[in-house]
């Protein structure tokens, strides 16, 4: 099971370490179009549409690298004060209700979109806009399933540190 968590684990960091050079190129895009606007008053659809992309990207895949460095919201206040014992229990019980069953619902109902999305190809609803919009798509199910795999991984953790603390 340790493998598999990590295995999990450093899929996710490579993941994440991809996301950051999206990021770079996301931030000169930004950079670029507002200069190119308010200095020459040119704009492409094209640039901003694939900014929107690459947001939306660094986002869906970016939460399952959040769940796995423990930087999602969390009620510190509370968690912080209990046992360790307990914040485990509270992680475990987190995860199981609310985590899987969420990233699973998310991957199950977005598969039908997704493959109508395909079908026809989905393109932009603007004019020269990116015809991509089927594989922007494509990344909401692999978000859930991501978030399922790093919930997985997340549960092993817990269960490695109960067995050796306990």
């Amino acid at each position: 099971m340790k493998q598999f968590q990590y295995l999990i684990d450093n899929f996710i960091d490579r993941l994440a370490n991809g996301l950051s050079y999206i990021l770079v190129i996301l931030i000169v895009l930004v950079f670029s179009t507002v200069f190119f606007r308010y200095i020459f008053n040119i704009s492409y659809i094209v640039i901003q549409e694939l900014i929107m992309y690459m947001h939306a990207l660094i986002f869906m895949v970016g939460i399952s690298y959040t769940l796995k460095e423990r930087s999602h919201v969390r009620i510190d206040i509370i968690y912080n004060t209990l046992a360790k014992k307990n914040q485990l229990l509270i992680s475990s019980i987190g995860i199981i209700i609310f985590i899987l069953p969420t990233s699973l619902f998310i991957t199950y109902i977005s598969l039908d979109m997704v493959s109508s999305s395909w079908m026809i190809l989905e393109g932009s609803s603007e004019a020269g806009g990116l015809n991509l919009i089927f594989i922007l798509k494509t990344f909401i199910p692999v978000s859930g399933f991501l978030i399922f795999l790093q919930g997985i991984s997340e549960l092993i953790k817990i269960q490695e540190i109960k067995n050796y603390d306990y």
